[in-house]
C-alpha cells in the first residue's frame, strides 16, 4: 500500500493517501490543560463565633495553572466526513479559589487550592472538512464523564468523584509521511455540581465555612492536545 502519492496538478507529494479510508484506527495524545471553576456564591451570613459579627464571603477569583494530560485514541469511520471517537484522557492540574468578604477585602487564609487527577471518558463526533494536500480541518462535539481519582477527605474543598458535561473543539489533521499529527483545542463544560457537601468526617462546623460559601460549583477544562494517529 502506498503511503504517499505525487500530484501532477500541484507538484506536491500527498502523504498517507489512504489514511482516511480505514474503518478504524488508534493513536495517542499528549497535551496541556487549564482547569477552571464556575462558582455560584450562596451569599449566606457566617459567624466565626457567637460573639463575632456576621460576614458574607464570596469566591471572587479562580486562579489557573497549566497542567499535563495524556490519552489514547480510538477512532471509527462512519462516513467520509464523520468519525466517532472515544479518547479517554488523564489530566493532572490544580485550581485555586480566592475568597473575599462583602467589602472586597481578601480574607485571612482565603486561598484554597484544589488538586485534581482527573480521568475523562469522552465520546465525540468528528466532523471533517475537505482535505487539501496534506492537511484537513475538523470540528468536534460530544459528551464526557469525568472521574476524580485524587480526592482528599481532609481537603478544605472536596470535589465529587463523578462529573458529566459537554465538550466541543477544533483541530486540523496534518498528514506526515508515516503518521498524522493533529493539533487540537477543546473546551469541556461540566453540567453537574462538583462540590462535595456530605462531609461527615468534618466534626467542626468552622471547617465547613468554605463549602457553605458556595451554592454550586461547576468545572471547566481548556485543553490543547497533540494527537498522533
Amino acid at each position: 500500500m502506498s503511503l504517499s502519492a505525487y500530484s501532477a496538478n500541484t507538484g506536491r507529494m500527498n502523504n498517507l493517501i489512504n489514511a482516511d479510508n480505514r474503518l478504524y484506527h488508534f493513536g495517542f495524545i499528549l497535551g496541556l490543560n487549564m482547569m477552571d471553576f464556575n462558582p455560584t456564591n450562596a451569599a449566606v451570613p457566617y459567624k466565626e463565633s457567637a460573639d463575632a459579627a456576621e460576614e458574607i464571603w464570596f469566591v471572587e477569583d479562580v486562579r489557573m495553572t497549566p497542567g499535563f494530560s495524556v490519552g489514547i485514541i480510538s477512532d471509527l469511520r462512519i462516513f467520509s466526513w464523520l468519525n466517532l471517537r472515544f479518547c479517554p484522557q488523564l489530566y493532572f492540574n490544580e485550581r485555586t479559589l480566592q475568597f473575599r468578604d462583602s467589602e472586597g477585602s481578601d480574607l485571612t487564609s482565603s486561598s484554597v487550592s484544589v488538586q485534581s487527577n482527573m480521568m475523562q471518558f469522552p465520546l465525540d463526533l468528528k466532523f471533517r472538512g475537505q482535505r487539501k494536500h496534506n492537511y484537513r480541518p475538523y470540528l468536534l462535539a460530544g459528551a464526557a464523564m469525568t472521574l476524580d481519582m485524587g480526592r482528599d477527605a481532609e481537603a478544605t474543598i472536596m470535589l465529587k468523584q463523578v462529573d458529566y458535561g459537554v465538550e466541543f473543539g477544533i483541530g486540523c489533521d496534518f498528514y506526515l509521511p508515516y503518521f498524522k499529527l493533529a493539533p487540537e483545542f477543546k473546551v469541556y463544560l461540566g453540567l453537574g455540581d462538583v462540590l462535595e457537601r456530605d462531609r461527615p468526617e468534618i466534626a467542626n462546623y468552622k471547617d465547613l465555612k468554605y463549602t457553605n460559601t458556595l451554592s454550586k460549583l461547576t468545572s471547566r477544562l481548556f485543553i490543547l492536545s497533540f494527537n498522533f494517529e
